[in-house]
């Protein structure tokens, strides 16, 4: 089942029948702190979200319950350029993240073909915020023994002397550090796929 959550009452219809259209039940969910609720854990196994003012956590951490309950994540996620929520979205391993301008088809599509690491790799060379996390997903962190504010950080503005790739393969180093892992690869792509490795079993 597919619960969904947009915070825009015209589109959450339109996803709904686009879906029902395409043979997958799903329903519309305006109370958005249902989906933490315990009533609901086994409900639904999707959710299709959007940032929006009913949810009551910060959305980092909203979106971190949801992957603690091994929920996956269509993340309507606004803008493409300087999004605030990107960083959050693949440090936990949402990947299906559909930019503005939202369609149903758009949607329909990330539900039907989940995308891969590979399908979002070039977004990790272009963040430049640190990420972390708190709030109820506490519980996670407390359990590895890691502090809120360490527990996952990603920056990769380029440093003067350095090229971005560099800096995003040091970066990628000092997180699998902090994860107390070690980056056996001097390829960027190989390294990153090493650094989801590790996060997915922190979260997991």
């Amino acid at each position: 089942m597919i619960f969904i959550c947009t915070g825009i009452e015209k589109l959450n219809e339109l996803l709904k029948q686009k879906l029902k259209e395409n043979g997958t039940d799903s329903e519309i969910i305006f109370y958005a702190d249902y989906l933490l609720e315990e009533k609901s854990k086994n409900l639904y196994d999707t959710v299709i979200l959007a940032p929006h003012e009913d949810i009551k956590l910060p959305f980092k951490d909203f979106l971190f319950a949801l992957r603690q309950r091994d929920k996956r994540i269509i993340l309507l996620a606004g803008k493409k350029e300087n999004n605030e929520h990107l960083g959050y979205a693949l440090a936990l391993g949402i990947y299906d993240i559909v930019f503005d301008p939202v369609t149903p088809e758009k949607v329909v599509n990330a539900v039907k073909n989940p995308a891969k690491f590979s399908d979002v790799q070039k977004y990790f060379l272009g963040l430049k915020e640190k990420v972390s996390f708190s709030g109820e997903a506490i519980k996670e962190v407390e359990r590895q023994n890691i502090s809120p504010e360490e527990t996952v950080k990603v920056s990769t503005a380029a440093e003067p002397d350095e090229t971005k790739e560099k800096t995003a393969l040091n970066q990628i180093k000092g997180i699998m550090k902090l994860l107390e892992q070690k980056v056996t690869k001097d390829n960027i792509n190989e390294a990153l796929i090493e650094l989801e490795d590790a996060v997915i079993r922190l979260l997991f």
